[in-house]
């Protein structure tokens, strides 16, 4: 059976990341019987004890695997979860979410039956019919979240009005990814630290002529702990993305200099 590895970036999570793998293992993986189901937990050498938690819990479930580093941003995190999964773990696929609840742990069967159906690519998203973004939320949030992905869509893709339409929330931090499939065409060693490195990865993904699909997924309120988003890097991402569009490469090939998954 192939093997799936839940990445998990964690930073001062200590309040979260016990009852989230409490709820992968018994509530999610014991209902999944064609895939062998791993997490492999990314925390950035948390100060509240965070990989203390994960480590007490190893000596419980033996599909569980920390792997601790310097802080330095989300997308740095994912790419090194994505090469520990890769070259440590033998991971078929990978499934990135985050720890505090936001992205409800019971959408990991909506990805797998997207997966199952043949796509490689699976986007757990709060914009496609279905999906929704918290009502607490404020209603400069709801519109930057919903037309700035717009606007960020159309800056990478424009003329391509198909592509644009069908990926609905480029900056999803749930999402599956085949990793013979996906990963290991990609080039990870310029993957943007910050939050910008989910539309960088879809740029490259679109452009290879991977079909991308999406689940619809209702993001919740963050569980407990201090939210991670940024808001005052907006301009340094638009920046980011017109820089990618105009000089980024419009086709991407396997090139074992930069693919370190190779």
């Amino acid at each position: 059976m192939e093997k799936i590895v839940i990445i998990i970036p964690t930073y001062n999570e200590k309040e979260n990341i016990t009852s989230m793998i409490e709820v992968l293992e018994n509530d999610i993986f014991s209902k999944i019987k064609d895939f062998n189901m791993f997490i492999l937990v990314i925390d950035d050498n948390s100060p509240d004890g965070t990989a203390d938690k994960v480590n007490n819990l190893k000596k419980k479930y033996d599909n569980l695997q920390i792997t601790c580093g310097q802080r330095k941003g989300l997308g740095k995190a994912y790419r090194r979860g994505i090469i520990y999964a890769v070259k440590k773990m033998d991971a078929d696929v990978v499934i990135k979410m985050d720890a505090d609840f936001q992205h409800n742990p019971i959408y990991v069967f909506n990805l797998l039956e997207k997966y199952r159906q043949g796509y490689k690519y699976v986007i757990g998203s709060r914009f496609t019919p279905g999906g929704s973004v918290p009502k607490e939320w404020n209603i400069y949030r709801k519109i930057l979240s919903k037309y700035g992905g717009l606007c960020a869509r159309t800056i990478l893709f424009f003329p391509d009005i198909k592509t644009i339409k069908s990926i609905s929330d480029i900056s999803s931090g749930f999402a599956l990814a085949s990793v013979r499939d996906v990963l290991k065409r990609l080039d990870l060693s310029k993957l943007s630290s910050g939050f910008y490195y989910s539309p960088q990865l879809i740029f490259q993904i679109a452009n290879i002529g991977i079909e991308i699909a999406e689940v619809p997924i209702i993001f919740e309120i963050r569980g407990k702990g201090e939210t991670k988003m940024p808001f005052s890097n907006i301009p340094a991402t638009l920046y980011a993305m017109i820089t990618l569009r105009l000089f980024g490469k419009r086709k991407f090939k396997n090139n074992k200099k930069t693919n370190e998954l190779l």
